[in-house]
């Protein structure tokens, strides 16, 4: 049944027996755009607009048809126009366009600078020198004092880092770069939770 549903998708006039053709057509050309994405979209696109807050795109009916191993006038015409909104977050010095309801993904160094920190502050109450620990890490002692308070955030911040769900916005400079209040509740608010 959900091979015919996207053989409803993808054809414009859906046939019973295509269905597992289409769907295998389709597993095809995701995995060649994931691969060699960027060859194949633009051999794809025909035109695209970018304007504040949208994307439009505008596909090349016969590519993608050919792509999908059907008949141009087989290709349900919804697929050859995308319409979608997006956001611009920036994250330090780099930017990311973020389109659509985007799973949650764990900012990999954000992440493993708050489980180092967790050690840090293990070692500090175990009676370990802040010197001795950065000798350790190969680091300055600024370096370990300022992230180390990483391991003292609001549970809720803590958690959302680990998981990924911490706004665009919150990034490891800018964690290090403030004092953090004591309060949790003025922490979340200043980092914007």
């Amino acid at each position: 049944m959900q091979d015919a549903a996207a053989a409803h998708q993808v054809l414009a006039q859906p046939e019973a027996g295509s269905a597992e053709a289409v769907q295998t057509s389709v597993a095809d050309l995701v995995t060649r755009l994931l691969g060699h994405g960027c060859q194949i979209g633009a051999a794809l696109l025909a035109k695209g607009k970018l304007a504040r807050g949208q994307i439009d795109l505008e596909f090349n009916p016969k590519t993608l048809a050919s792509a999908l191993g059907i008949a141009a006038d087989h290709l349900h015409p919804d697929l050859t126009h995308v319409t979608a909104s997006f956001d611009l977050c920036r994250r330090g010095v780099e930017a990311k366009v973020i389109a659509g309801d985007m799973a949650p993904q764990p900012d990999p160094h954000l992440r493993s600078m708050l489980i180092r920190a967790h050690g840090w502050a293990r070692d500090l109450k175990a009676g370990v020198q802040l010197m001795e620990i950065a000798r350790r890490e190969s680091v300055p002692d600024a370096f370990i004092r300022t992230r180390a308070q990483l391991a003292f955030l609001s549970p809720k911040i803590q958690t959302a880092i680990l998981d990924g769900s911490q706004p665009p916005e919150l990034t490891l400079k800018r964690l290090v770069s403030v004092t953090h209040p004591l309060e949790w509740s003025e922490q979340e608010r200043l980092f914007g939770f």
